[in-house]
């Protein structure tokens, strides 16, 4: 009789690092200004919000051109914002919030696994954390096409690359388009709305989120039923 081999997936918070804790979608916004600025086209909160979010960055700025009636290479404003998106990141990530520290510890406290998305190098991101809390983190680099959003699909891989099961996950996102893609698979959800996309839909979230702190792990082992 041959044996069958499963893998025991377990229980995790797996947490949007840039849009959820470090004002990514801010960032990233000044990094796409910035780059659009040296071809002479303004780009404001308002016009990103109708023209590029829920959308590839590709698709975004493709979208926009043709919004404004412009000619832009794509590629290269998102491969140029990228890279100075990536080192604002880093920047942040030195000054890591006390209380979303503090939170990270009660929850691996707990023997729930954290994992951190980030498009940052996981090594600074490693490196903003007390080496106690570090040790125990699992970090995600964000590869994705999306703008300011990861899809279902998305949560559901890094879910299963962390020997994680997404009905046994609590999803922290920065954004309502995430939110739609982590509901998709099967995560609980918590929000963390900011001035970017708070017009966004959160419904359907367990949690909204105001600010981090230790008391905010015990929300997430009830969501987790642990």
């Amino acid at each position: 009789m041959s044996e069958t081999n499963t893998v025991q997936l377990g229980r995790g918070l797996i947490i949007e690092l840039d849009y959820a804790v470090l004002s990514g979608h801010q960032l990233q916004l000044d990094a796409c200004q910035q780059q659009l600025k040296t071809i002479g086209i303004t780009l404001d909160a308002g016009l990103k919000a109708r023209c590029m979010d829920g959308r590839s960055f590709t698709s975004g700025i493709t979208n926009l051109a043709a919004h404004l009636e412009k000619t832009i290479d794509a590629t290269a404003v998102v491969a140029a914002t990228n890279a100075v998106y990536v080192e604002k990141l880093a920047q942040a990530a030195e000054k890591m919030p006390t209380g979303f520290v503090d939170f990270i510890r009660a929850v691996q406290q707990k023997g729930i696994k954290v994992v951190l998305i980030s498009r940052a190098d996981s090594a600074v991101i490693k490196g903003a954390f007390p080496e106690d809390v570090a040790e125990k983190l699992a970090f995600h680099t964000d590869t994705s096409s999306s703008f300011g959003f990861l899809g279902w699909e998305s949560w559901r891989r890094i879910a299963r690359k962390n020997d994680l099961r997404e009905r046994l996950c609590v999803a922290v996102v920065g954004s309502g388009f995430s939110v739609k893609g982590a509901l998709t698979s099967g995560f609980a959800v918590f929000g963390r709305e900011n001035a970017l996309t708070s017009y966004q839909d959160f419904s359907g979230c367990d949690h909204l989120l105001a600010d981090y702190s230790v008391a905010l792990a015990g929300e997430v082992t009830r969501a987790l039923r642990v």
